[in-house]
């Protein structure tokens, strides 16, 4: 009974129980990660991945040190390397930030066969995308890009839609939500191929799992088939603040998300069953998305996170890559030349800025006051962040949401 095995597996990290098998997960998860840091660097600096393993068990290395250990080419300061760029680029050349050269390269995806662009940024929540200034978070809205691919499915110009996801996953009807518009979209003969960012786990999976291809960076973060829900018991803490709460409610169930109360037997039975029907439509879905044996995604699922490296030798993705390599299936799903020109539409569309005017956008009076908000979240951010961590301030119920796995290249 894999859904039994998944759930004790649940149970026993809630304990704070570290088993050989997560033990055994974590491990290949940090050891996929840097065995492609170990390769990177010996591929550019020209050495055999045994001798950059010895250099980084050496490390970390002074600046005279990693010269000598040709980690680096140069010691120099900042106006030295300018110097030097400018030496190779001509006297009159002009240092751009990389927003103004962006600005000023244009027309490489302006004209030619019409190709919708749909991106999928932040956790996964019901309602419109949005921006909390407060904990710099950007939200997949299930509103949002729904409708977005529904305008794409409709305008009769768009011939694919590529769907750029970076999301640690997040609600699961939210999550749903987007799949069945993916579904719908090939089912109206729009292919869809998805460009997975840095994180694309969980329920952000989830929205991938039905298209055409899926695209990966050989580090992206990305599986974690599973689901996890519950709730932090705060009692004690108000107990300790000297804090008493009293309640109303009409029903037994009433109080059963509230961090007052332990569930009872009954809601705990009941909040396990719908673990269980999330947790099997989505190995099921995954099965039918990927075209693999429902035995062998209950294998690879049980909520691990993989590398897109290991990802697509599980089936889970198709090709390693980024953004290019995801344009050139969108030609290969369109029927298009491989140089074939392409306009990348984006959906939802942009507000003018006369639209943007009369929803209530901000105007140049407001930049004062906008430069004193920045600087107050400046200083509320890092208060924010200790308040969720704490479990304070959870808008949604992030059933598909990668939990941290404290992995940084």
């Amino acid at each position: 009974d894999h859904r039994a095995e998944y759930k004790n597996a649940m149970n026993e990290l809630t304990e704070k129980k570290y088993t050989a098998a997560h033990r055994e997960a974590t491990t290949r998860l940090v050891e996929s990660v840097f065995g492609q840091i170990v390769k990177g660097i010996a591929e550019r600096r020209r050495m055999s991945e045994a001798e950059v393993r010895a250099l980084i068990d050496r490390g970390p290395f002074l600046g005279e040190e990693a010269l000598q250990a040709k980690l680096v080419d140069k010691l120099a300061y900042r106006d030295d390397a300018y110097a030097e760029i400018k030496k190779k680029a001509g006297a009159d050349a002009k240092f751009l930030y990389l927003s103004k050269y962006g600005e000023r390269v244009t027309g490489l995806y302006d004209k030619g066969t019409t190709v919708a662009l749909i991106y999928g940024v932040g956790g996964v929540h019901r309602g419109k995308s949005s921006y909390d200034p407060v904990f710099r978070e950007v939200t997949m809205g299930a509103d949002t890009v729904a409708a977005a691919f529904r305008a794409a499915v409709d305008d009769k110009k768009v011939k694919a839609i590529l769907f750029r996801i970076d999301s640690p996953g997040g609600s699961y009807v939210a999550s749903d939500t987007i799949w069945r518009e993916t579904v719908r979209a090939r089912k109206a003969g729009k292919p869809v191929i998805v460009s997975m960012s840095p994180v694309a786990g969980s329920g952000g999976y989830f929205v991938a799992m039905s298209a055409d291809k899926i695209v990966a960076e050989p580090a992206t973060l990305t599986g974690s088939i599973g689901v996890f829900a519950g709730k932090m018991l705060s009692t004690n803490f108000w107990d300790k603040l000297g804090v008493s709460w009293d309640e109303v409610h009409t029903s037994s169930n009433a109080m059963v998300f509230t961090g007052l109360q332990d569930y009872t037997p009954e809601q705990w039975a009941r909040f396990e069953t719908w673990l269980d029907r999330v947790y099997e439509d989505f190995t099921t879905k995954v099965a039918e998305g990927r075209k693999l044996p429902k035995e062998k995604v209950l294998e690879i699922a049980k909520g691990r996170v993989w590398t897109g490296e290991d990802a697509k030798a599980l089936g889970l993705v198709d090709e390693l890559g980024g953004f290019p390599v995801a344009v050139r299936l969108v030609r290969e799903a369109a029927g298009l030349p491989v140089d074939a020109k392409i306009h990348l539409k984006e959906f939802p569309l942009k507000k003018s800025p006369l639209e943007a005017l009369l929803s209530g956008g901000p105007d140049n009076s407001q930049k004062a006051g906008e430069a004193t908000l920045a600087r107050a979240l400046e200083v509320i951010q890092p208060l924010a962040r200790v308040a969720r961590a704490l479990g304070l301030g959870a808008a949604d119920s992030d059933t598909l949401r990668m939990p941290e796995t404290g992995v940084e290249p």
